[in-house]
């Protein structure tokens, strides 16, 4: 198989055995790999109700089959499982170098199982893996756990995915962090890594060449592309400032989320916007593979109590969660909160979210001073912040109960606290505003994972025409507007579900907002694995993938009531240039109803219907959907 190894890495941690295992011509061609072949794998070895910190539970790396090969943007992996802040399907993404690195070694994904008896740490290299023990290294930060592998494993080109003391202590929004700074931040994959006392996995190959059908194809292909890219205001754009551009951006259209989705318009916007991080705290650029964009930003506080020398720096969700979001205008806490969590291995968007929900407690008075330990835990507070994030990280004190995730601390707290917890499904909502982006509050609604940002349209790059024309939207429409949100949501959340199967960047080559398309992601599946698929076919690729993992979520209990968002949303924010918009219940139903039917989902239920499942190739989740009594 062109642009494939052509095996997965199959690690059993208890009995400490690895095991190389073929994938097979059909499932590479069906699921392309990444989350639409780990959807597969995970749907037909996961038992229903299993739990997720359990030794049942399994967790995968994966690659795809344009991972690896040198284009822009095919620098990627997925980590899948299932989740233990939602209890259903469970998925992140990161950058850097580790996916190529994975490919290089020669596997398309390692499948872990079981749990080790004690720490270790997992090295795979030119083809051959072994398991080794890492005792020494529990306890230690990413940053000292990846310095130390790449010495004893004497690869300092080698890639390295690891967990810090928040995975360890299985906190359920712990992300993997690779690289120094790449987070696979959401749906507590972190956790996961941490109950199987996995500290890290380390990468390596020596063989480069990945073999694809048509190189010339590809090699002209990638020249064009790059031309475009660097002659792409928005990609320059990103070259510059990285995602925290959006920090201004969004505070200008009044869907700056702020003070936990009371508001959104920030007062404090310009002070922690990229515009004033670049001007102020800017080191270094660095780049993932092959990207010629260089995105990511290294960042220095030079004077202060965060005084300090970061191998990473705050993007946009970042800024927003731990700055707008918590009302802290205060950018250097920012870098070192941001700082903190990739130590510590913690999604940043789930932190500030609790942060804030806690903020809102202690407000309304539902979490007391003597809770807190002494935190004065007010809003704006960055130093506080800091020290929850310590909390949190040890599972001290409060910061135990945050550790849960906001929806399992709401419950738990009791008093109304469940109206202040922003989640879908339990997952903590990103830093973008479903009532200023009204097909955006769909896909949270309707996403497998809860809400994320990056499995839908954000309408503010749909109001112009010819947004995708292969797809057939080239009508704009307002961000405002709720008719035609659920047919461009249906085929956002489709191609994105193409994109994380062949795994390639987003910021590369996602087409409402850089200058590639449809029919190029279409030839450069084609230039590399010699499948001739139209955008049809390509497209359906997708669809197959995104319909598994919502059959998976209904054979773990899901049901349509967990399409819905807080209500909150239902309340207009005061301010800023979307005040008065709101996103009731009503015209969340009023999309949904129109989303279920263009999905060939049961309008009643939300479950897809036996014939699209047969015209998916589903055919094997019929019998459990069948003896759930949902079909």
């Amino acid at each position: 198989m062109k642009g494939f190894r052509g095996q997965l890495l199959r690690v059993d941690l208890e009995k400490k055995v690895t095991k190389i295992e073929a994938i097979s011509n059909e499932d590479a061609k069906r699921y392309l790999g990444g989350r639409g072949l780990g959807a597969k794998i995970l749907y037909q070895e996961l038992k229903p109700g299993i739990d997720s910190l359990g030794p049942e539970n399994k967790l995968l790396f994966m690659a795809g089959p344009l991972v690896g090969v040198n284009f822009p943007g095919h620098s990627r992996y997925c980590v899948i499982t299932k989740s233990p802040l939602t209890g259903y399907w469970g998925e992140s993404h990161a950058a850097g170098y580790f996916g190529p690195q994975l490919k290089w070694s020669g596997f398309d994904g390692i499948i872990l199982e079981g749990v080790a008896e004690s720490p270790i740490y997992l090295w795979v290299h030119d083809g051959e893996a072994e398991i080794r023990e890492a005792g020494h290294l529990w306890g230690k930060t990413t940053h000292e756990t990846e310095a130390a592998v790449k010495k004893e494993v004497k690869q300092p080109a080698a890639s390295v995915a690891s967990i810090g003391i928040a995975g360890e202590k299985m906190v359920r929004f712990a992300s993997i962090i690779s690289d120094l700074n790449r987070a696979a931040g959401r749906t507590g994959v972190g956790a996961v890594m941490g109950s199987k006392r996995v500290k890290a996995i380390a990468v390596y190959g020596r063989n480069r060449s990945i073999e694809v059908a048509d190189r010339e194809g590809l090699r002209t292909l990638m020249r064009d592309v790059v031309k475009r890219l660097l002659l792409h205001e928005g990609a320059m754009n990103l070259k510059k400032f990285g995602t925290s551009a959006a920090v201004a951006l969004n505070n200008q259209l009044g869907i700056l989320p702020t003070k936990n989705f009371n508001m959104g318009f920030f007062e404090g916007a310009e002070v922690i916007s990229g515009e004033t991080m670049t001007e102020t705290m800017l080191k270094s650029r660095q780049s993932c593979y092959g990207c010629p964009l260089a995105c990511i930003r290294l960042v220095e506080v030079r004077e202060g109590p965060y005084a300090g020398d970061f191998r990473d720096g705050p993007e946009y969700e970042t800024l927003a969660s731990l700055g707008s979001f918590c009302m802290n205008d205060d950018l250097a806490s920012i870098a070192m909160a941001n700082h903190l969590c990739n130590l510590h291995s913690l999604d940043t968007i789930s932190t500030g979210v609790v942060i804030a929900f806690a903020m809102e407690c202690c407000e309304k008075g539902i979490i007391t001073e003597k809770d807190m330990g002494g935190i004065s835990l007010s809003w704006g507070n960055g130093a506080a912040i800091i020290k929850m994030i310590e909390k949190i990280t040890h599972r001290e004190g409060v910061g135990d109960l945050l550790a849960e995730g906001v929806m399992r601390a709401a419950e738990k707290l009791g008093q109304g606290a469940q109206q202040y917890a922003m989640h879908v499904k339990g997952l903590e909502i990103p830093m973008h505003e479903p009532r200023g982006k009204k097909g955006l509050g769909l896909a949270y609604a309707t996403s497998s994972r809860g809400a994320v940002h990056l499995d839908g349209p954000h309408d503010t790059s749909f109001e112009r025409d010819n947004v995708i024309p292969e797809l057939g939207i080239v009508k704009g429409l307002s961000r405002f507007a709720l008719e035609g949100k659920a047919e461009i949501t249906k085929k956002s959340q489709d191609l994105h579900s193409v994109i994380n199967s062949l795994i390639i960047c987003r910021f590369t080559s996602w087409p409402p907002y850089r200058p590639v398309t449809v029919t190029d992601i279409v030839n450069i599946t084609r230039y590399v694995t010699g499948w001739d698929f139209t955008v049809e076919e390509l497209m359906k690729v997708g669809e197959r993938g995104f319909n598994l993992s919502r059959v998976f979520n209904l054979r773990e209990g899901a049901t349509k009531d967990d399409d819905t968002l807080p209500q909150r949303f239902t309340k207009s924010m005061p301010t800023g240039a979307s005040s008065g918009q709101t996103l009731p219940p009503d015209d969340l139903k009023e999309m949904l109803e129109i989303y279920y039917g263009i999905r060939g989902w049961d309008v009643e239920t939300g479950v897809p219907t036996e014939t699209k499942l047969r015209e998916l190739d589903l055919n094997f989740t019929l019998a459990d959907l069948k003896n759930l009594g949902k079909l």
